[in-house]
């Protein structure tokens, strides 16, 4: 897990101090990478997201920002900067859980059925609203903890777990009806 920045080295780079900026970026580029790309679904595209979540982020350090969560704030900005960009693209696609989807998967699923459970983790994902698919993913494939969650959506930690509730209930309501299709 990426350290948590004290105040000091972010009143560094907001008086211009590179050097400070560039291990927040070493710290946290790659993370804030796979996630932005199993929101998109798309590396080059999750890539340019993440240039801009930490150009978005040295400006806001710049003009005195001061996060309390270092880690939840740059997920915060990766997020609202993706959840943009679909919107401008009217393309909402969503990769499975990951690594979680393939432990879940029993080990005696030969390779197709594992595939095709991701694919139905997939689709069913698809079919949640893009911000409690974010949500799912940032607790469950990024490891947020429902504090970090709370504060990057601005809620309360009860608040966020009801949110993330919400969310698995409605993607295993999906998953489910996929199941059901496929079976027919």
């Amino acid at each position: 897990m990426a350290t948590q920045y004290c105040s000091a080295p972010l009143r560094r780079v907001r008086d211009g101090d590179m050097a400070s900026f560039e291990a927040i970026f070493e710290a946290y580029h790659q993370r804030i990478c796979r996630y932005l790309s199993s929101l998109v679904n798309d590396l080059d595209l999750a890539e340019d997201l993440a240039q801009q979540t930490f150009l978005k982020a040295y400006r806001a350090l710049g003009r005195g920002s001061s996060p309390d969560n270092l880690q939840a704030w740059l997920y915060a900005i990766a997020t609202n900067t993706a959840l943009s960009a679909l919107r401008r693209r009217r393309l909402v696609r969503w990769l499975p859980f990951g690594p979680q989807a393939e432990r879940a998967a029993s080990p005696e699923l030969d390779h197709d059925a594992r595939l095709g459970q991701q694919e139905l983790v997939r689709l069913a994902l698809g079919r949640l609203a893009p911000g409690d698919a974010a949500c799912l993913l940032l607790r469950l494939q990024q490891g947020l903890s429902y504090g970090e969650l709370a504060e990057m959506l601005g809620t309360s930690i009860p608040a966020a777990r009801m949110r993330v509730s919400r969310a698995r209930a409605a993607f295993r309501e999906a998953y489910l009806r996929l199941s059901e299709e496929e079976k027919r």
